[in-house]
């Protein structure tokens, strides 16, 4: 699963289809994360503080765009190939 976020909404969405996909509530997410469950809610339907709408307009304006996806679990030769 790969998402693509141009937008906060975007971003929003990608979380909340991923933590679907792992089985887990926003109180799992609320609580790994030393938060509320409604400021879960909120980041997963596009509300945001003005620091990440920030960001994302920047990324508008640069162009740019950011990949989600699942993290890659690298080995110890990954690792040892960073240095040297």
């Amino acid at each position: 699963m790969k998402y693509i976020a141009r937008s906060v909404a975007d971003l929003g969405h990608a979380l909340r289809q991923f933590r679907l996909a792992q089985d887990k509530t926003q109180s799992d997410v609320a609580q790994a994360s030393a938060t509320k469950q409604n400021a879960i809610s909120r980041i997963e339907t596009g509300e945001a503080g003005r620091t990440l709408k920030l960001v994302f307009k920047l990324i508008c304006i640069l162009d740019l765009e950011i990949e989600i996806r699942p993290r890659r679990k690298g080995s110890a030769q990954d690792i040892e190939d960073i240095f040297s």
